[in-house]
């Protein structure tokens, strides 16, 4: 448990590093027209090293920075869903970032091209995406916690994350050959089968979670 504990305070740390970093370039975005990778280490007073474990291109830096301006902020989703139950919550993000991927998709497909490429130079160890819709996730998911198996807390989280933003919108309109709603509606129905699918099994358990609830609401 204990190294559990220090391995979630690491990541944590990163995030808050990370997300200082983005804060930082964004303000530079709004000031001066180009800037590097080590005036934005300047102006937030740390070292060359440190930021290029996070950002080892000043390009990619700039559009992500840029994409997070868009992007609300988890205490918005918290505020958004305050009267939803868990389903509607979850719905809620995953139709938020699939609409944002889809309003900025020329913008979302080339950070993610230069992340991929990134990602070849760097290796699978490199820290070089944000975790936005993590966030988002975790934020209304907070408050259900004990109402949901622990088993199932984080993988309900991350199977929501990969159904949702600008990687399986790809797959569907660039190999299903999807209309943006198609792709949407897929998306949804998917998320709709596994908290149906949650909810058969808590019920052959003989317990009732915030899914049930949310979705018998």
């Amino acid at each position: 448990m204990k190294n559990k504990t220090l391995t979630t305070g690491r990541i944590q740390q990163k995030r808050a590093t990370r997300a200082k970093i983005l804060e930082t370039a964004q303000r530079l975005l709004q000031t001066q027209a180009a800037f590097s990778l080590e005036d934005v280490a300047q102006t937030l007073g740390i070292s060359r090293a440190t930021i290029y474990r996070y950002f080892s291109d000043v390009d990619l830096l700039c559009t992500e920075a840029a994409l997070s301006f868009q992007a609300k902020q988890p205490a918005d989703f918290v505020l958004d869903t305050q009267h939803l139950g868990l389903a509607e919550s979850l719905a809620y993000v995953q139709a938020y970032y699939n609409w944002l991927a889809q309003r900025h998709e020329p913008a979302f497909r080339k950070y993610l091209s230069v992340v991929l490429a990134e990602s070849v130079k760097q290796g699978s160890g490199a820290s070089l995406r944000g975790a936005r819709r993590l966030d988002a996730l975790e934020a209304v998911m907070r408050r259900y916690a004990a109402q949901i198996e622990p088993a199932n807390y984080e993988r309900l989280k991350q199977t929501v994350s990969v159904l949702t933003g600008i990687e399986p919108m790809i797959v569907n309109k660039d190999v299903n050959g999807l209309s943006n709603d198609a792709s949407n509606d897929l998306l949804q129905w998917a998320l709709q089968m596994i908290l149906k699918g949650m909810e058969a099994e808590k019920v052959g358990t003989g317990t009732t979670g915030a899914a049930g609830k949310a979705s018998n609401s």
